[in-house]
């Protein structure tokens, strides 16, 4: 049998850098489509074939979809100053690959990897991912597509979750935005990696717009639920201190008393530190506390673990662990 070719989109990311490692290890191939970088020099040592491009432009897309029959798209934009900033990749740049690849004669079966903020679409980011989402819907008649809407995503190389609280567990005392429960779901990396590989090859793909589908009538053209839809998480909802209390056991630290912050203040925070930075959008951002103020971020990955063959295998801990042994990735 011919081994599985892969296009990665991302692959220099955080989740396509692991996804990468874990198609070479089961033997596939991979084409990375990726700006110039020192991860990029990194994936061509590891025999990845890198195609420069954009997904803003729509440079390389074309010849980097070549000898694909499995294409996962993960590149995003998680952090922007304006709106235009997440729709151009997060939105348009998904409709450039789609396009492209309804072009070919037999389209590959494609992986979007989108995310859980993409159901309620209450910030900037998730409205962005959601309209992405859309795309891939409106072309499915072309194109077979999944989707994957992913909770929090945290293992080794993560570079958000675990730099912002870590310091804060060995002080002990960790912030926490708003009062009341706060629930999440989390997947650990690896995790997330099996069920997007899983997605290339079993489950429904989503319906054409306007098809019935298995008696549940016309599938809308946006849905939370449906056909090649997966909320993927390891099951579990997590409150803040839950997450806080297993971090400090992976880093051997005493459990962390939680100190509540009201909303105003963390907002106004983050206003400072958009202004403090100038540049580049900082991890605490206007559009984050708009989903932080959000009491539940959990999902029921039942469908993934039924049609895709989906299996979380890491523990909350046992994930921090890993992430903390792992030596940091070269930027």
């Amino acid at each position: 049998m011919t081994a599985p070719h892969y296009l990665v989109t991302g692959a220099t990311g955080f989740v396509g850098g692991r996804l990468t490692r874990m198609i070479l290890e089961r033997g596939g191939t991979v084409t990375a489509l990726a700006r110039p970088s020192p991860r990029a020099r990194l994936l061509r040592e590891l025999g990845v074939r890198v195609v420069p491009g954009d997904l803003t432009t729509g440079r390389g897309i074309a010849e980097a979809l070549q000898g694909a029959d499995r294409v996962i798209h993960l590149a995003a934009t998680l952090r922007a100053r304006t709106p235009a900033g997440y729709w151009s990749v997060n939105r348009d740049g998904v409709a450039r690959l789609v396009r492209a690849m309804a072009t070919q004669r037999r389209p590959a079966r494609l992986v979007l990897c989108s995310s859980l903020a993409a159901g309620p679409a209450i910030s900037l980011y998730g409205a962005s991912k959601r309209a992405g989402e859309q795309v891939a819907r409106e072309h499915a008649a072309q194109v077979p597509a999944v989707i994957l809407r992913p909770g929090i995503v945290y293992g080794p190389g993560e570079d958000a979750l675990l730099p912002a609280l870590l310091p804060m567990i060995r002080l002990g005392v960790v912030l926490k935005a708003g009062y009341g429960p706060r629930r999440y779901g989390m997947i650990y990396v690896d995790d997330l990696c099996a069920a997007l590989l899983s997605a290339t090859d079993h489950g429904p793909v989503l319906p054409p717009p306007d098809m019935p589908a298995a008696g549940r009538g016309p599938v809308p053209r946006v849905a939370d639920a449906g056909p090649g839809l997966y909320p993927i998480s390891d099951g579990n909802a997590y409150d803040w201190a839950d997450i806080c209390r297993a971090l400090a056991q992976a880093a051997g630290c005493r459990e962390p008393r939680i100190l509540p912050v009201p909303m105003p203040a963390v907002h106004a925070v983050a206003v400072l530190a958009e202004v403090a930075a100038r540049g580049a959008m900082p991890a605490l951002n206007r559009d984050k506390v708009r989903e932080m103020r959000r009491p539940d971020w959990t999902c029921t990955p039942d469908d993934a673990v039924r049609e895709l063959g989906f299996a979380p295998a890491t523990t909350l801990i046992r994930g921090f662990e890993a992430a903390l042994a792992a030596p940091r990735p070269a930027r």
